[in-house]
């Protein structure tokens, strides 16, 4: 991440010689530093070797268009700010670029206040974007500590009890009335949820520290989803619930860990199995293309309301209503959130109070490349 006192730097990439020095001019005269690539491959090379703080790219140019060139960028430089320069006939693709990454365009012909107006604009909302990036990453930070050091003090004396409720139960035998062994069981009960609550938390901390045990490796994802409907099919027949699945019989790899992977598809079809009532169904669909593969596992349960849908994957954030079965550790859904992060993946809800939910899951396709011996 670039530091918020470093001197701006403007990178300019137009394949019109006039353009980019007219811009070169204007910025410079301003103060900033300026870097100029007439077209879009050496523009890419210049951002990721410069990081700079704006980019401002031309829609219409040869090889490489500015579409492309602003999906690149804001993927790969999320901190530079990117203007995309378009005519006036253009406008609409445009407003496309901003939905790619973008953060504003400027209409050919442009002046040079237009120019200066929008530079400024764009490095004070950088400021802003970068200051709100490290609070936030302050306070997962002091989040994590917390949980990691509640965990790890927890973890213990929970295994003692264990240890205490088993004896407990050995001795008592038959011994002891029906409802003292029914109160025994029950903190039995309590303490194996609470002992999954530290798991579940430990598991986040390690994800984010990157000492999670993930295997990744090319993989297909086919396997992989069928084990997990396979190990919750039991628990849909029980429930009363069909299970159908729409899975093509060729997929192209992704780079993933399977038994992370199936510990995501199972919490959610068993989330799904909670929350339909008997005689529902529960849809799982692949489908794939040359980019991504998309998962949709969709019930057709109670739904969530639309005012919690963007709480969902919040940390100990539980659904709660009439209709709630069972109960959980409210960080599920937070789990799968953290695993599909490290495959670089992708996971969106969907939901309709009365009709169901639908869960979306976008894996990035793994590209096969050849590299130079």
């Amino acid at each position: 991440m670039a530091l918020l006192s470093e001197q701006p730097l403007i990178l300019v990439i137009d394949d019109e010689d006039a353009l980019r020095d007219g811009c070169s001019q204007v910025v410079t005269k301003m103060g900033y530093n300026v870097l100029t690539a007439e077209n879009g491959n050496e523009g890419i090379r210049l951002a990721r070797e410069k990081l700079p703080h704006m980019a401002f790219v031309d829609l219409k140019m040869p090889n490489l268009s500015g579409m492309d060139i602003i999906e690149i960028l804001s993927h790969d430089l999320p901190d530079t700010v990117l203007v995309m320069i378009t005519g006036y006939a253009s406008i609409g693709s445009a407003v496309e670029a901003m939905k790619k990454g973008a953060y504003d365009y400027l209409p050919k012909p442009f002046s040079p206040d237009q120019l200066r107006a929008l530079t400024h604009r764009g490095l004070d909302y950088r400021k802003l974007k970068i200051e709100t990036k490290t609070l936030r990453e302050e306070k997962d930070n002091i989040q994590k500590n917390f949980i990691t050091f509640v965990s790890h003090e927890m973890r213990s004396p929970l295994v003692v009890i264990r240890q205490y409720m088993e004896t407990l139960k050995v001795l008592a035998g038959d011994h002891f009335e029906h409802d003292i062994r029914e109160i025994i069981e029950r903190c039995s009960n309590r303490l194996e949820g609470l002992e999954n609550l530290v798991e579940h938390w430990l598991d986040i901390s390690r994800i984010e520290n990157g000492t999670f045990a993930q295997q990744k490796a090319s993989m297909n994802l086919r396997p992989v989803v069928l084990r997990a409907m396979e190990e919750m099919n039991p628990l849909c027949r029980k429930r009363g619930l069909t299970m159908k699945a729409d899975i093509p019989e060729h997929l192209p790899d992704i780079w993933g860990d399977e038994e992370s992977l199936v510990r995501v598809f199972t919490n959610l079809i068993g989330n799904a199995t909670k929350f339909t009532p008997e005689g529902g169904n529960i849809m799982v669909g692949v489908q794939p293309n040359s980019h991504y593969i998309t998962v949709r596992i969709s019930d057709t349960g109670y739904g969530i309301p639309s005012d919690k849908l963007s709480l969902i994957f919040e940390p100990f954030f539980k659904v709660k209503g009439q209709n709630e079965r069972g109960s959980g550790s409210g960080l599920g859904l937070t789990f799968c959130k953290k695993i599909m992060e490290s495959h670089q993946g992708d996971i969106t809800v969907m939901s309709k109070e009365g009709e169901g939910t639908t869960f979306v899951l976008k894996f990035p396709v793994q590209m096969h490349t050849k590299e130079a011996s």
